[in-house]
């Protein structure tokens, strides 16, 4: 073997192990809603030259409250989640009040929100949230599904 190739098969094997490791826990964030409680998704603007609609998109506040009970005084990074569906894909761009990062997300992704000691029994911010779907979006009616994970350290 190689000198290339045995630190190609060392670092997928730490990347294999490194994946083992982690363990997300799902929390439980059914006090967190949203701001109104459904939002329409509206045609973007066409821009000089466009023939298509570029998409849709919407705003919409959500009131963050995660139960972080179970995790108090423990270290770890907590990650926001939006599934993959069947649907077209959606991107989510916020802004926070600053006890949660403020970030961006694409269906079938999660991105980092938080990171350090857990420090109580909740975890609550506010995010401005910007939504955002290529112009395949079909549904009068479809309910986003994220969610909070934990990865203890």
């Amino acid at each position: 073997m190689t000198m290339r190739a045995s630190f190609i098969a060392v670092l997928a094997s730490g990347l294999l192990v490194g994946t083992a490791w982690a363990n997300p826990h799902r929390l439980d964030d059914s006090l967190s809603h949203t701001v109104p409680p459904n939002v329409q998704m509206q045609w973007l603007p066409l821009k000089s030259g466009q023939q298509y609609a570029g998409g849709m998109e919407a705003w919409v506040r959500v009131n963050i409250r995660i139960d972080t009970r179970n995790w108090m005084g423990r270290s770890g990074r907590i990650y926001m989640v939006l599934p993959r569906d069947e649907a077209s894909n959606i991107e989510a761009v916020w802004t926070t009040q600053g006890r949660l990062q403020p970030g961006r997300l694409v269906s079938g992704e999660r991105t980092l929100v938080f990171a350090g000691t857990i420090p109580g029994a909740t975890l609550e911010d506010q995010m401005q949230v910007r939504l955002r779907s290529n112009a395949d979006w079909s549904s009068n009616s479809r309910r986003l599904n994220f969610h909070f994970e934990l990865d203890a350290d």
